[in-house]
C-alpha cells in the first residue's frame, strides 16, 4: 500500500488528517496521525518532488542562428535538424534515471517547434522534413515510448508577434496553449518563463491557468511575477544550480510576484509563507540554454554535476537540468557521457543505507504503528513521528559494527508540512563519546530530501538531534552512504 501515493489526493489538512487516520483500524492500540502543520503540498506537487530530475530541452531556431535569445527575424529557412532523433534524447534520460522532461515549444524568438494553425513562423515553414515535421509530436511520442512525463515551455514573452502586451496575443497564446493541452496527450508540466513577460498581466494568466486546469488537471504549473497565484513550483532565484540553506517550499506569493525584489525569498523559500510553492533548480549541462559548438569543451564535469545534484535536489527542491540538443537535433556525447555518470553515481551511492537495520531509540516516541525503526525501512508507507507535545527529539541509531560514510539523507512527511527547524547529526564510535558531522551542523530545514556531503567518518553510532520545530517532528528517512565514484 503506497501511503504516499493515496494521500497525495487530499489537499486540505482536516481531509488529509482523515486520510491518514483512515490507515489506523489495522492497529487497536494505534496512535493517531500527527495533524498537519501550515501550508501543505497539493497532489501535483507530492509527484512532482518525487521525479527529483527533470530534462530540460532548449532547441528552435537559436540553435541554427547561434544565439541564446533571438529576435524573432530569423527565416524558418534556416530550420533544418537533418538527424533529429527525441528517441535518443529519452534514451540519454533513461540512462541517467530522468522520468521527466521539459520541451522549448517556443522561445521568446516566437518560433515555433510545431505546426501551430496560428502563425506561420513555425516549422510548417522550413526545409526540415518538407514542412511537414513537428518536434513537440516527435518528443512527445518518444517520452511516451520510452515511460517519462512529458512537459512544454510554452515561453510566454514573443519577439516576433507584434501583438505581444495586447488583448490579441493574450487570444493568439490561449488559442496555441490551447493546441498543445489537447493535441499532444498527457502533458505533465507547463514552464511560464517570467523573462521579458513583464507586459503580460495576471488577468492573461487567469485565463490561460483556467485552459491549464480544464484541458491537464495534473500538470505542474511552473509560475512567475504575474503567474504566481497559480504556481505549483517556483524559479530560486538564480540559473547555477544552487537552491538556498535553508530552503522552505512555503513562501508568500508575493515574493515571487516581485522576484526582482525577493531573489533571497525566491532562494530560501519563507519559513512563515502563507503558500505552498517549492523551488525548482534551472540550470544548464553547458554554459548556454541553446547548443553552441565552441562550448563541447565546457559541458559540466560530473563532479560539478554531482555539486549542483547536492545543492538542488539535496536541498528539499528539483532539478531541471538542460540538455541542448545541436544543429542535427541530437545530444552530443560529451553530454551524454556526463549524464550517464551521474546517474551512475546517483544510484551506486544511494542503494546501500548502511543505517538499514539499526536499532533506534528515541526520547519522545509516539508509538503505535510511528516506530523509530520506520527510519530505515525503506518503505513509502511507514514514517517515525514523535509525540505531539515534542518539538525536540533526540533519535540515536546503533549501527552494530562500526561503518564508515560521508553522505547522509533526511527525509520528512511533507504531507504533514514543513515542521522541524533546526537539527544536527552527530557520531560516536561507543554511545557515549559524540563528534559533530560540522556539516550537518545548525541545520534548519528538511522537507521532502536533504542532503549533505563530508569527509568519510567511522562510527558505530549516529545521533539526530532535532533541536527546535514547529511542531513534533515526522521523518520518514534517515540514511548514511558511502559515496561511490
Amino acid at each position: 500500500m503506497n501511503f504516499r501515493k493515496i494521500i497525495s489526493q487530499f489537499t486540505t489538512p482536516l481531509v488529509l488528517m482523515s486520510a491518514i487516520s483512515a490507515f489506523l483500524p489495522f492497529r487497536v492500540n494505534a496512535q493517531t496521525a500527527p495533524a498537519p502543520v501550515g501550508p501543505v503540498p497539493n497532489a501535483r506537487q507530492i509527484e512532482w518532488y518525487h521525479r527529483e530530475m527533470i530534462a530540460f530541452f532548449h532547441f528552435g531556431m537559436n540553435t541554427f542562428t547561434n544565439d541564446n535569445e533571438g529576435d524573432g527575424t530569423a527565416s524558418p529557412r534556416l530550420f533544418n535538424p537533418t538527424a533529429l532523433d527525441c528517441r535518443q534524447w529519452t534514451s540519454v534520460l533513461k540512462s541517467a534515471g530522468i522520468t521527466s522532461a521539459i520541451f522549448v515549444a517556443k522561445h521568446a524568438d516566437g518560433f515555433c517547434n510545431w505546426p501551430t494553425a496560428h502563425t506561420n513562423y513555425s516549422v510548417k515553414n522550413s526545409p526540415w522534413k518538407d514542412g511537414k515535421g513537428d518536434v513537440v509530436r516527435e518528443f512527445t511520442d518518444a517520452c511516451k515510448s520510452a515511460g517519462i512525463k512529458a512537459g512544454i515551455y510554452l515561453g510566454p514573452h514573443d519577439r516576433h508577434d507584434s501583438r505581444y502586451g495586447t488583448d490579441d496575443y493574450s487570444d493568439y497564446y490561449a488559442d496555441q496553449l490551447s493546441e498543445l493541452l489537447r493535441n499532444y496527450g498527457p502533458i505533465w508540466e507547463i514552464w511560464w518563463d517570467g523573462a521579458g513577460a513583464d507586459k503580460l498581466t495576471t488577468a492573461y494568466y487567469t485565463r490561460w491557468a483556467d485552459s491549464v486546469r480544464r484541458l491537464q488537471p495534473n500538470c505542474v504549473v511552473f509560475g512567475t511575477k504575474n503567474s504566481n497565484a497559480f504556481a505549483d513550483c517556483r524559479w530560486m532565484g538564480n540559473e547555477s544550480g544552487i537552491s538556498g540553506d535553508p530552503c522552505w517550499s512555503t513562501i508568500n506569493l508575493s515574493s515571487i510576484k516581485n522576484e526582482a525584489d525577493n531573489i533571497a525569498a525566491l532562494n530560501h523559500g519563507e519559513l512563515d509563507g502563507t503558500a505552498y510553492v517549492p523551488a525548482e533548480v534551472d540550470v544548464s549541462i553547458r554554459p548556454s540554454w541553446f547548443y553552441h559548438p565552441e562550448e563541447d569543451t565546457r559541458v559540466k564535469t560530473v563532479a560539478e554535476l554531482w555539486d549542483i545534484y547536492f545543492n538542488s535536489v539535496g536541498r528539499n527542491s528539483v532539478l531541471l537540468l538542460n540538455y541542448p540538443p545541436n544543429k542535427e537535433g541530437l545530444i552530443s556525447p560529451v553530454d551524454a557521457k556526463r549524464s550517464d555518470s551521474l546517474g551512475a553515481m546517483i544510484r551506486g551511492t544511494f542503494k546501500t543505507n548502511l543505517a538499514s537495520g539499526a536499532s533506534v531509540k528515541t526520547l519522545h516516541p509516539r508509538g503505535g504503528i510511528y516506530k523509530p525503526s520506520n527510519m530505515t525501512d525503506r518503505l513509502e508507507s511507514t514514517y517515525y513521528a514523535a509525540t505531539d507535545d515534542a518539538r525536540t527529539d533526540t533519535i540515536t541509531f546503533n549501527l552494530g559494527t562500526a561503518k564508515t560514510f560521508d553522505v547522509l539523507m533526511i527525509q520528512e512527511v511533507i504531507e504533514l508540512g514543513h515542521r522541524t527547524t533546526g537539527w544536527s547529526v552527530e557520531y560516536s564510535k561507543n554511545g557515549k563519546n559524540w563528534l559533530p558531522i560540522p556539516e550537518a551542523t545548525g541545520k534548519q530545514s528538511i522537507g521532502y530530501k536533504w542532503l549533505l556531503k563530508f569527509k568519510p567518518v567511522t562510527a558505530s553510532y549516529v545521533r539526530l538531534r532535532i533541536t527546535a520545530g514547529k511542531a513534533c517532528p515526522a521523518i520518514h528517512t534517515f540514511g548514511i552512504y558511502k559515496q561511490q565514484m
